[in-house]
């Protein structure tokens, strides 16, 4: 007798690294599908399996022993590996979410062939404590690299035993790995491979190589991006997909890898063509159907939700409709969305979500009621019917661009110049509020543009990261159009924007941030100064195969501008120039975080820098700097992303403009330090750089003399620059410094209520740490108060102009002036 779907199941188990509970497994809420529709079919052995990313290969390797066993009873078994990984905005590429289900039966496509081989260590690269206060995990991302490369070579070793030494790649044909880092981990994995199995291969049989057994397991891994648990099921599905009949009878070996760390080396063989789709069929038929489309940016914020349900209870699902609305339209009608975590910590689903009807009563169980169970009536209305957009007006590409050049250029505050006020009178309905009443001028300014060529003779230079941002003259082709060729650095990616007539306040440059080729170009105009064009070679799932390159290769970027400006750029295939040598600074505590270089380290290999400091009472922060560029800082990622300081087993990112938090040095009273610092010139990720330091001697300790800066609305609070402080020489005693007078609102709640003044505080050494402040709010100089230097004067700074016997106007300059006493008390006072 045929059996239903839902009986023909003797076994599945669940791989992941993200458990929901600490004692019932994920496996019993796929059972519950199993009872509503299958008519409380529960005969179906098999629970959780759980050890970082080889979770979903634990659970493949029980469900195939149990086929194999003699327990076996005729039924199919199904190994589920899934998991969202869980990290914060950092580490947004790391966050892989994906599921795969695989069918283990006798005489199955792709058998499970020959020998395998397993390495398991205790090993704490990565880790989720009992009770950890965060949603991600305790990481050490370079070990856990060493850790997986170790897990490699162990397994590698094993197996070649077990086959009677025989050559591995001579009796396989394709390699699949653990991807949770990204395909340059597959490809450093496959190199350490191909080291131990031919250390002889060099070149262009290396590439040869790659392509034919690597490249055909990394085609959904390179759209997908990282995956965890389902790595190897992901990657071996790409490899049949990919190569359909052209792979039958030959053999994939595969490495599947999970921190902590466990590994499986094994060897699957294609007897038939899988029941897949062609790889591209799939693509558009599975992958893009039901996608949305979205940028990173877009997305960090509903995210940045999910990063905060950890360990929540009474919690509702809310990030879609906060953030986009019309992503509830995009819920799936076969996906079981959580529709609600209660005050237990129970966790209830509804298949398709919010966007759903509650369930039909039919399929409704004793359960749900007895356990008191919240379905989709609890969990509010439907969402309404997505509406239908009126149709754009702008119908051409060119309009298009012309309305985002016009809105870039629109100065907003030149356009309150083309009104008169008429007077101000009583709100008619709140008498206690009064209204502005503007009328526009009839000569009105129009303050928006769309920049047109004015037919003049002009040139152009572009201004890139390869030349330290230092501008560069573009040559002029015979068609009118204008190229510069230059040669990629060690990052792997460049950074730029052009300029008109050598004058930088013409600049030309794209309308988002870090944009790609073939944008809109805005411009020439005095604007966007954190908008550049961003050459990105590094091998990301986003680049084009054609544009990724390594350090020494050649690009051209062509400048044209008839009717439209069009900036595009292309790789010089063949061409290869010589890459300028990178220049390393430190910016510490110890030199107010200005910039000192590290020089190249002679005693140990290339690459290595370092520079030797004294602990003083200032204590040892820092953080790296590539070619003086602070859009180029080498910094620590925290634990918590409130932490501002790292010690230095912390995982290092960069080198990038988000570099906000600084190495901590713990060390002892006159210490010296030596801090080195490790850049692998071929290996432009984060796991090619070390930080480290060394205590190297005890000196008497030498203080450094005391500065202090001025930080206020006229330096975004020193986010942009501090203003340093003079003192007479020989005398730090007295530091004084200039602020200027602006008209502004005093309460942020009451913004048309305005006056001249300008609040400050003093940042000594540029320490948030050490701030000097008063002890109370929108303090003058005659208010009775305490200077108090610490880490607690967020809300409270002097307002220069608060009170009347300052007689502050708009462009006034005043003095101000920090004395300190030899007891070390202090005292502001400011004059005009």
């Amino acid at each position: 007798v045929a059996l239903g779907v839902y009986h023909a199941i003797g076994r599945i188990d669940v791989g992941t690294e993200s458990i929901v509970d600490r004692s019932k497994s994920m496996k019993s809420y796929v059972m519950d599908i199993f009872e509503r529709y299958g008519d409380g079919e529960s005969n179906v052995e098999g629970v959780d399996q759980y050890n970082a990313c080889y979770g979903g290969q634990a659970a493949g390797l029980a469900v195939l022993s149990w086929v194999e066993s003699d327990r076996w009873d005729g039924r199919y078994g199904i190994a589920v590996a899934t998991d969202i990984s869980e990290a914060h905005p950092f580490f947004i590429a790391f966050v892989g979410a994906a599921t795969t289900a695989t069918l283990f039966f006798p005489d199955a496509p792709l058998a499970h062939h020959s020998q395998r081989a397993t390495c398991i260590l205790h090993r704490l690269d990565f880790c989720k404590p009992v009770g950890w206060h965060d949603m991600a995990p305790v990481t050490d991302g370079k070990y856990s690299v060493e850790c997986y490369l170790d897990a490699l070579d162990s397994c590698y070793k094993t197996l070649r035993k077990k086959v009677n030494d025989r050559e591995l790649f001579q009796i396989t044909d394709y390699n699949v790995f653990h991807t949770g880092g990204g395909y340059h981990i597959v490809k450093k994995a496959f190199e350490r491979l191909l080291r131990n199995e031919r250390p002889e291969c060099r070149g262009s049989e290396r590439e040869e190589l790659t392509a034919v057994r690597l490249h055909p397991s990394c085609h959904i891994l390179k759209r997908v991006g990282p995956c965890h648990t389902v790595s190897s099921f992901l990657n071996t599905a790409s490899v049949a997909m990919s190569q359909m009949q052209e792979a039958l009878g030959k053999v994939i070996m595969v490495f599947t890898y999970g921190s902590g760390c466990a590994a499986t080396m094994y060897q699957l063989r294609i007897d038939d063509i899988a029941y897949f789709d062609p790889l591209e069929v799939w693509f558009l038929k599975r992958f893009y159907k039901n996608s949305v489309k979205m940028h990173p940016g877009d997305a960090i914020p509903i995210h940045n939700i999910y990063v905060e349900t950890w360990m929540k209870f009474e919690y509702k699902p809310f990030g879609r409709q906060k953030e986009n609305p019309d992503l509830l339209h995009a819920l799936e009608e076969d996906v079981y969305y959580l529709g609600e975590i209660d005050k237990f910590g129970r966790r209830f689903y509804h298949r398709g979500g919010v966007k759903a009807r509650p369930l039909d009563k039919k399929y409704e169980l004793p359960a749900d009621t007895a356990e008191g169970r919240p379905t989709r009536k609890h969990w509010g209305p439907l969402p309404e019917e997505k509406k239908n957009k009126l149709e754009d007006k702008l119908t051409t590409v060119d309009e298009k661009r012309r309305q985002i050049e016009y809105d870039m250029t629109f100065d907003h505050e030149a356009e309150e110049g083309n009104y008169m006020e008429i007077g101000e009178f009583n709100d008619t309905y709140r008498r206690d509020q009064k209204v502005k009443i503007l009328k526009p001028l009839p000569d009105r300014k129009q303050h928006g543009t769309t920049i047109e060529p004015d037919g003049l003779q002009h040139s152009y230079q572009i201004v890139g990261t390869w030349a330290r941002r230092q501008s560069q003259e573009m040559t002029q082709n015979s068609d009118g159009s204008w190229y510069f060729e230059f040669t990629l650095g060690e990052n792997r990616w460049e950074e730029f924007y052009l300029t008109q007539d050598g004058d930088k306040k013409r600049r030309i440059y794209p309308h988002v941030e870090r944009a790609a080729k073939d944008g809109v170009a805005v411009g020439p105009h005095d604007g966007g100064q954190s908008h550049f064009w961003f050459l990105d070679c590094r091998e990301r799932v986003d680049v084009p195969a054609d544009q990724m390159g390594v350090p020494g290769d050649r690009y051209r970027v062509t400048f044209r501008w008839k009717k439209m400006k069009e900036l595009t750029w292309t790789k010089l295939q063949g061409e290869v120039g010589e890459v300028d040598r990178s220049q390393y600074f430190i910016a510490g505590s110890w030199t107010d975080f200005e910039l000192e270089e590290l020089k190249p380290d002679t005693s140990r290999r290339k690459g290595w820098y370092s520079t030797e400091v004294q602990m003083t009472s200032l204590g040892l922060e820092f953080k790296l700097v590539r070619n003086e560029d602070y859009s180029q800082a080498i910094y620590p990622v925290p634990t918590k992303r409130e932490d501002r300081t790292c010690g230095k087993h912390a995982a290092i990112n960069g080198p990038d403009a988000s570099g906000a938090t600084f190495w901590k040095v713990d060390g002892v009273f006159g210490g010296v330090y030596r801090i080195a610092f490790f850049r692998d010139a071929e290996d432009c990720e984060p796991a090619g750089m070390r930080v480290e330091w060394t205590k190297i001697d005890d000196r008497p300790v030498v203080e450094l003399e005391p500065t202090y800066y001025l930080v206020g609305p006229f330096n975004d609070w020193g986010q942009k620059d501090m203003r340093k402080m003079r003192h007479p020489p020989g005398d730090v005693s007295v530091f004084t410094g200039e602020v200027e007078i602006e008209e502004m609102a005093p309460d942020e709640k009451s913004p048309e209520k305005k006056k001249f003044m300008m609040p400050f505080k003093i940042v000594q050494h540029k320490m948030p740490t050490r701030c000097v402040h008063p002890d109370k709010d929108k303090c003058t100089q005659l208010m009775e108060h305490k200077v108090v230097m610490d880490d607690k004067g967020k809300d409270l700074s002097w307002h220069i102009g608060a009170h009347p016997a300052d007689k502050a106007k708009k462009g006034d300059v005043f003095s101000v002036k920090l004395q300190i006493a030899p007891t070390g008390a202090m005292t502001i006072s400011w004059s005009k």
